[in-house]
């Protein structure tokens, strides 16, 4: 049954449709939810949602906690941070901070174990060999992975060389791994397609000691020599690989790489296209242009993307036009467009061309409209792979798994340090007022709310600005 409803616009049946399965999707979540407790991550969680300056001072003290190396650092800098004129102090951390000495110990300690659990919460594992029993229970709980080697831009040859040999250790630990696991028809088997047991993601920027958009033609050769020996031992060991798309000032080059690399290897491939950003339509037909000219079937994995901040401040800085739509209503209604769009080009037969929708998102709406659409479409519901990212919405996930869906985690792996600008990107989407990660568990907010078309709301700001 649907919580407290607000006023709506007329709707179609394609919309009754969305409703009728986002309302059967968030049932199911309210009666998962109903036994849990908020534990502590949660709660400060919470109040960096609420304010601001305490949000912005705590996680510039979470990216540097990793170099602070005994408890009298951690309080110092916890201190300086918290104790800033912009930030309103929850009534327990203020007292705490303004202990004595033997209770500041204890206090930094406690702080630094609570971060590390927000840590761990999103980041599954340090090694690959210590995730191996996490990915074996998650499949036996129906949930397939894809892992990701935490690490931002390599600056050093050596370093890019370091991580193309932790990819292919990866491809041959996991492969070795994974083949003694129970058949799980649910993960393993595709509308006209097969979906391998080990999934891959990477980051060109990881390829690459510099890699150059400018310097266009010379990076795309340098990267494809470095992917090369990965997807080659990919293709061997029945491995997906998809590139993961970061900033975009990287998309042209990562489209560009993806394209020429599927033309020449027959490894299980994907790649992530970002909603937020204008060029998204013109992204997306490339892709099918190439999957139709090379008769060549790959997935196609729709995020709405998690640079925001970075691409809007980026712009403004050097004067550029804003690469991404500025409102989160419009990134909603591109991300439905979008999804119809992949969605109609889902190959029809065994080796047909054509691409795979996969749909990034812990948003009902966005989810129920996809449901829908592939209903209008006559689609099986495993024409579709829905993503999440590891640590976030458990009772959505669960939701899913029971209606037989195919559900994805993005895993990533890898050391706190190299891992905390991964972690803090979790933790701004994660806590912003315009979070579509977090207002898809809100408790705050209606049902009604949480379904309401994207489409609609663009259509009633229009209306309200011309009688303004």
């Amino acid at each position: 049954m649907l919580r407290q409803t607000q006023v709506s616009l007329p709707v179609n049946n394609f919309e009754n449709r969305i409703q009728e399965i986002g309302a059967d999707l968030l049932e199911d979540m309210h009666s998962l939810s109903s036994n849990q407790k908020e534990p502590l991550t949660d709660k400060l969680m919470s109040w960096s949602m609420n304010d601001n300056g305490f949000k912005t001072q705590l996680f510039r003290f979470v990216d540097t906690l990793p170099a602070l190396k005994n408890s009298k650092l951690v309080h110092d800098y916890l201190k300086d941070y918290l104790f800033q004129p912009d930030v309103n102090l929850p009534a327990g951390i203020s007292t705490a901070l303004k202990a004595g000495r033997f209770a500041r110990s204890a206090f930094a300690m406690t702080v630094k174990l609570q971060v590390e659990s927000i840590a761990k919460r999103f980041i599954a594992a340090s090694k690959p060999n210590d995730l191996l029993s996490i990915l074996h229970g998650q499949w036996q709980n129906g949930i397939a992975f894809s892992i990701d080697l935490l690490g931002e831009e390599c600056l050093s040859d050596d370093e890019a060389s370091e991580y193309q040999n932790k990819y292919l250790e990866l491809i041959q630990l996991l492969s070795q791994e994974t083949c003694s696991w129970q058949a799980m028809t649910q993960l393993e088997v595709g509308y006209n397609h097969h979906e391998p047991r080990v999934n891959l993601s990477l980051k060109i920027s990881s390829l690459i000691a510099k890699v150059d958009s400018i310097n266009f033609d010379y990076t795309l050769n340098s990267l494809e020599q470095a992917i090369k020996p990965i997807l080659i031992s990919a293709e061997q060991n029945n491995v997906f690989i998809n590139f993961d798309i970061e900033s975009y000032a990287l998309k042209n080059l990562t489209i560009k790489l993806f394209e020429r690399c599927v033309t020449k290897y027959q490894f299980h491939a994907g790649i992530a296209i970002q909603a937020y950003l204008h060029s998204v339509e013109h992204d997306i037909q490339s892709l099918i242009n190439t999957a139709a000219k090379y008769n060549r079937q790959f997935t196609i994995r729709l995020v709405k993307g998690a640079y925001w901040d970075y691409e809007v401040i980026n712009a403004k800085q050097r004067g550029w036009p804003i690469p991404v739509y500025t409102k989160k209503v419009e990134v909603d209604a591109s991300f439905e467009r979008m999804a119809e769009k992949i969605l109609n080009q889902t190959p029809k037969a065994v080796g047909q061309g054509g691409a795979f929708l996969a749909l990034g998102s812990h948003n009902v709406r966005s989810i129920s409209h996809a449901l829908a659409y592939m209903k209008e479409l006559g689609l099986p519901k495993n024409a579709i792979e829905l993503q999440m990212l590891y640590g976030m919405a458990g009772t959505l996930k669960t939701a899913v798994v029971n209606k037989g869906l195919r559900l994805r985690e993005y895993i990533p792996v890898g050391e706190l340090l190299p891992g905390m600008a991964y972690l803090v990107r979790r933790l701004l989407e994660n806590t912003s007022n315009e979070s579509w990660l977090h207002a898809g568990e809100s408790q705050s907010r209606s049902d009604q709310e949480l379904l309401a078309s994207p489409h609609q709301h663009s259509l009633l700001d229009e209306a309200n600005h011309d009688t303004k």
